[in-house]
């Protein structure tokens, strides 16, 4: 499916949200992430995110279907860039073992992505009502985001440990934007 999309990724506490909103200030069309706009969604109803997660494969599936629900709803000319990519869901997946069904698969065989970027881990790690990972997670999950990636044919752009204003200068250099320039 050709488009204009960019994905956002990296593991837990990396600055995606912070970037996409540096990148939002600077005019540009952003999707939040699938897990917390869910999560969200369902605090609202009055399930906890202990009860939410507590059957993490369910979760992980409930995230792969709202996002080809976005991804549905979102115009595929419009310059933009996304916390997160249906990929992120296969990661997650194989990083708590879980089986990954054929439907999953086709979701991420459909969701091609102009490019992604990879956020290189920060010096520190907040917590907050969302995040469940542990460190082991932590450890694992870069490695697992830049293979799934790649496996679907979209090698990951590294983005280093910089400021939220040059980590969006860095990556709209890399889609050959003028930075300031508004799209979609």
């Amino acid at each position: 499916m050709p488009n204009n999309w960019y994905i956002i990724t990296g593991g837990p506490s990396t600055g995606k949200t912070t970037l996409l909103q540096e990148l939002e200030l600077l005019g540009h069309k952003t999707v939040p992430e699938a897990a917390r706009t869910w999560i969200d969604e369902n605090l609202g109803r009055g399930i906890s995110v202990k009860q939410l997660r507590a059957d993490e494969y369910k979760f992980q599936q409930d995230i792969a279907k709202l996002k080809a629900k976005i991804e549905r709803a979102i115009d595929a000319d419009a310059l933009t860039f996304f916390d997160r990519g249906m990929h992120d869901t296969l990661a997650f997946m194989r990083h708590y073992g879980f089986p990954i069904e054929g439907w999953i698969v086709k979701l991420a065989e459909k969701s091609q992505y102009k490019k992604v970027f990879l956020l290189e881990p920060l010096a520190f790690y907040e917590r907050d009502y969302a995040r469940t990972e542990d460190q082991h997670f932590l450890n694992k999950i870069p490695q697992l985001l830049h293979d799934v990636y790649t496996e679907f044919g979209m090698k990951p752009i590294s983005v280093p440990p910089i400021s939220p204003a040059e980590r969006a200068k860095f990556i709209l250099h890399h889609i050959g934007v003028a930075e300031g320039a508004q799209f979609g």
